[in-house]
């Protein structure tokens, strides 16, 4: 795998991270187009300079377009596979598609760093883009959702991270990566009256140790079970997960951040987590848990970046 690629889509995970979305204001002439491509051109750069500024910071960026965005500033060679988020509604579920236009995923060690790199690209991009929305994530106890169970377990680790989330097969967008975000809210009074035994068979994980159950013992609506997919050829899907928790004394719930060389893998997730089954059942997490938003986007590779001075 080359080094053509965005540091933050396989970087370590993080403690703290700001996933800022944007949208469009208004339409671009030639010469503010011009302008929004210098800044977002620079943008690799400006991550640089930061980093050698707060080298313990272990800054990040990873910097994504929509669909819509990508056909709005008339950009060449879109990615075959970058579509709108694909919303799943059924009587049980509603997962909306909300794609803002623009993603930037700022991590590091620490938050005021992270806010002050989303001061900084916000005052350059405001002429062009509105803030959709703005959440600050961040590492929970060990490593744990606010439900009480560690996230992320089956998250690859090591040289397999850029295996599952960079593209390899595309010489044009090799080292680019499929993001999909989700804004879950928790309905935690309603989850803390559930008993611990349902609520290890909801995961079917357990809950202080995190062990997974065996296969035998799931529940067919277990989220272990759900989550967990097949290709056609019975090898296992995988995301590259960037998932932290947010919350406040209103609401508190998961940003859910999956990164792929193949958008499939999360779309598939998704539809199994969704799909009612015999019994009238879903994943049995999204009776507690909620998505209030769905975007989809592609992250580039370095490459693209300094192609942006020719279009």
């Amino acid at each position: 795998m080359s080094d053509n690629f965005q540091t933050g889509t396989v970087a370590d995970a993080s403690a703290n991270a700001l996933f800022v979305t944007l949208n469009s204001v208004a339409s671009l002439n030639p010469n503010s187009r011009t302008q929004l491509l210098s800044i977002i051109q620079s943008l690799p750069e400006q991550l640089i300079k930061l980093q050698a500024v707060y080298p313990e910071a272990q800054l990040q960026l990873t910097f994504a377009l929509s669909s819509d965005y990508w056909d709005f500033l008339a950009l060449a060679d879109k990615p075959d596979r970058l579509q709108k988020f694909q919303a799943i509604h059924n009587h049980s579920i509603n997962m909306p598609a909300t794609d803002a236009d623009m993603l930037l995923h700022i991590r590091s060690a620490r938050h005021d760093i992270n806010y002050h790199f989303a001061l900084q690209l916000f005052a350059q991009l405001k002429p062009f883009l509105s803030l959709d929305e703005m959440v600050h994530g961040f590492r929970y106890l060990d490593s744990r959702d606010f439900t009480g169970f560690v996230d992320g377990t089956e998250n690859p680790q090591g040289d397999a991270r850029a295996q599952v989330a960079l593209i390899a097969d595309d010489e044009c967008h090799n080292g680019g990566s499929y993001i999909h975000l989700q804004k879950y809210h928790h309905d935690l009074s309603a989850w803390q009256q559930l008993s611990l035994a349902h609520q290890e068979s909801s995961y079917g994980r357990s809950k202080v140790d995190n062990i997974e159950f065996s296969s035998a013992d799931k529940l067919a609506a277990a989220h272990t079970k759900r989550a967990a997919i097949k290709g056609a050829a019975g090898n296992s899907l995988e995301i590259l997960r960037h998932s932290l928790p947010f919350g406040d004394l209103r609401h508190s719930g998961l940003l859910f951040a999956s990164y792929c060389a193949n958008p499939d893998n999360f779309n598939l997730m998704l539809q199994s987590m969704c799909s009612v089954d015999d019994a009238g059942e879903c994943d049995k997490i999204l009776a507690v848990s909620s998505a209030v938003t769905g975007h989809a986007f592609f992250a580039p590779n370095l490459s693209w970046f300094k192609s942006l001075s020719g279009q």
